[in-house]
């Protein structure tokens, strides 16, 4: 977990600038330790080559310290603190899909999906003006004081407050994720929402301490997987759930509060005949599913429940995901099947199958099972790469997908599962 310290400013900034959240020269980070003082990253440095002595220091009386000028947006950051005694971290960045938003003067509705509601709440709009002035922190300051932690701030960027670094942070990120999955979902045809959703949350009411040493190995393998899943932009810091039922039925899976960019072998849970090991989380948001997947469906060892930027265009569109792209993509992941948000758990596990690995739940996730990690993880990526080249592909020409023939010639000789 990221502590707002000095050194934890730098850390996020290079979260946020090697994530490709800013540039060299846009963004700024801040936080606010217990004594009033603030750390913020400085102006007018490379932001790919900061280093501890390179983040300013701004005491509670104005003295500042460091090397270099604080940032020049200073002004809404302290405004922020002097208005929200919740708030001791603001991430400010301009990440393409964001900066798409605040060019277009558009609020990305984070209710499409309970994924990106549940960390952003509603987005905030605001107005333009001049980068650094205090009229521009007055501007974001009324928005922070009506009670909204994300901004979107016109032909700019957007900032996001929190208590600590690493969930503004995760703020961030998860509202470049919301742009991203909803102009995905505009070239696809338009963003649909939803009313209903159902719950897949487990809740958590005690764990203790009890890996084996068979849980440890698997724990290691998971985090690798999850690790690479995040820097083939599957999964992000905040969002995706890899799930594995080991041979005596206890499921596996990573804990929603340890970032997927650092997990490690050791941060991975269990649940067990209804009791939970080795978490502090009080719910596993997307546990239930696995839960109901693997006891409707044998074969079904791996369980990776996501929310992909491409295939969330998918989501959110109510398109249909025809996976008879290549033939790679039809082996892996045979007819996709397309389900309305509110579909519960069970409903979910019952419609999939080894021929069905996939499954795609309008504003909620992207669900594939394999017999085993590489498999599972294999078509989430084979799923996203696929929708990625199709919404590439509609600024050419309309997609001409393989046809029966060449599918069913592809069945007789290739086993996906």
């Amino acid at each position: 977990m990221v502590k707002n310290t000095k050194g934890g400013v730098l850390e996020t900034i290079n979260r946020v600038y090697y994530n490709g959240l800013t540039t060299t020269s846009g963004g700024n980070i801040s936080c606010m330790d217990s004594n009033g003082t603030i750390y913020i990253t400085p102006s007018g440095v490379d932001k790919g080559s900061l280093k501890d002595e390179d983040i300013m220091t701004v005491k509670k009386d104005g003295t500042i310290e460091g090397k270099h000028t604080p940032s020049m947006e200073l002004p809404f950051h302290s405004n922020i603190y002097k208005c929200r005694g919740d708030i001791r971290a603001v991430v400010h960045a301009h990440a393409p899909s964001v900066v798409a938003y605040a060019t277009a003067r558009k609020i990305p509705d984070s209710s499409v999906a309970p994924c990106y509601f549940k960390l952003l709440g509603e987005v905030a709009d605001s107005k333009y003006d001049l980068p650094g002035s205090l009229s521009l922190g007055d501007i974001v300051k009324a928005k922070f004081e009506e009670g909204y932690n994300s901004v979107m701030m016109h032909n700019h960027g957007a900032t996001v407050g929190a208590e600590t670094l690493e969930t503004a942070y995760r703020k961030y990120e998860t509202l470049d994720n919301l742009c991203a999955a909803l102009i995905n979902a505009s070239i696809l045809g338009g963003v649909k929402k939803c009313d209903k959703h159902s719950d897949y949350s487990v809740k958590i009411t005690q764990s203790t301490d009890g890996l084996s040493k068979e849980d440890l190995q698997m724990a290691e393998e998971m985090a690798d997987y999850i690790k690479r899943s995040f820097y083939q932009k599957l999964v992000s810091t905040s969002l995706g759930t890899l799930c594995v039922k080991m041979d005596n039925g206890d499921i596996l899976f990573n804990p929603d509060s340890v970032g997927r960019d650092k997990i490690q072998g050791k941060d991975i849970a269990k649940y067990s005949n209804g009791k939970f090991y080795n978490t502090t989380d009080t719910t596993a948001d997307y546990l239930k599913i696995a839960i109901e997947v693997f006891a409707n469906i044998k074969e079904a060892k791996v369980c990776f429940i996501s929310m992909p930027n491409a295939t969330m265009g998918f989501s959110i569109a109510h398109k249909y995901f025809d996976a008879k792209l290549i033939p790679e993509s039809y082996i892996m992941l045979k007819n996709a099947l397309q389900l309305e948000c509110g579909v519960s758990a069970n409903e979910i596990a019952k419609s999939m199958a080894t021929t069905k690995p996939l499954a795609i739940v309008n504003n909620e996730c992207v669900i594939t099972i394999g017999k085993n990690l590489i498999k599972a993880f294999d078509r989430m990526e084979v799923t996203d790469y696929s929708a990625r080249s199709i919404i590439s592909a509609c600024s050419i020409a309309q997609i001409t997908p393989i046809n029966d023939e060449q599918s069913d010639e592809i069945d007789r000789t290739f086993n996906g599962w």
